[in-house]
């Protein structure tokens, strides 16, 4: 399965920081894109922004196309953080991603995401990906039960330079973890990404957020600025 996150060239990338979107200052059924904290790129489907039970969700529209890429404007570039989101999904061979240290100049970045094999079977992965959107396995872990119309939340955890620590956790527990001595990818942006094979899935994404972890600790009061230097 080949999931397509194509870079371009942002303009204007300013320092990190944290950032989080529930979606709930949208008005259905705008797309995602259409926010100055998202750019949506080109040739790929849409996330578009629907209400459910008087909350405010982005649900998959793929528009003919196979996959879909988002970049995360919000927080910007940052080198060690978490990005975490709540997804849902209802169908099969497709998987649900969350980007990270994606470089606007080599295209490349490191992927969390979580695929359902055979209901109620599925698998967490953490991969790198390349500037043609094709990815390499870093690791990947069974994950059970894995049911459709049922809300998770994915969280992927990367820290480090040399070598880069990546973590995966399903609704708090840790379901897959690894450490890249190769790819050594640098500070970079985020994003949700997703793809599919067969049958067009219904893919969705709430409480979306980058918790950056430079900005997290010297950005509060003196005690915590403090607290670096021991």
């Amino acid at each position: 399965m080949k999931m397509i996150l194509m870079l371009c060239i942002v303009p204007g990338i300013l320092a990190a920081a944290s950032f989080s979107d529930d979606f709930e200052s949208y008005i259905p059924p705008i797309d995602l894109g259409n926010s100055v904290s998202w750019l949506h790129l080109p040739g790929t489907g849409n996330l578009l922004v629907t209400e459910e039970s008087g909350n405010n969700i982005v649900e998959t529209v793929w528009n003919g196309y196979n996959a879909f890429a988002y970049l995360c404007l919000g927080s910007v570039t940052w080198l060690d953080g978490e990005i975490s989101s709540d997804v849902r999904f209802n169908g099969d061979s497709l998987i649900i991603g969350l980007a990270s240290r994606l470089d606007v100049s080599t295209g490349e970045g490191y992927l969390g995401g979580i695929y359902p094999l055979f209901i109620p079977f599925g698998a967490t992965v953490i991969a790198q990906i390349d500037s043609n959107g094709n990815y390499t396995i870093l690791t990947s872990d069974l994950f059970f039960p894995m049911e459709e119309d049922t809300w998770y939340n994915i969280s992927f955890q990367v820290t480090g330079t040399d070598p880069v620590n990546l973590q995966l956790s399903i609704d708090g527990t840790v379901n897959s973890s690894c450490t890249d001595y190769t790819y050594l990818i640098g500070e970079g942006l985020s994003g949700l990404g997703g793809s599919f094979e067969s049958s067009e899935p219904v893919l969705c994404y709430d409480n979306f957020s980058v918790v950056d972890y430079a900005s997290a600790l010297t950005s509060g009061t003196f005690g915590e600025i403090k607290a670096i230097f021991r």
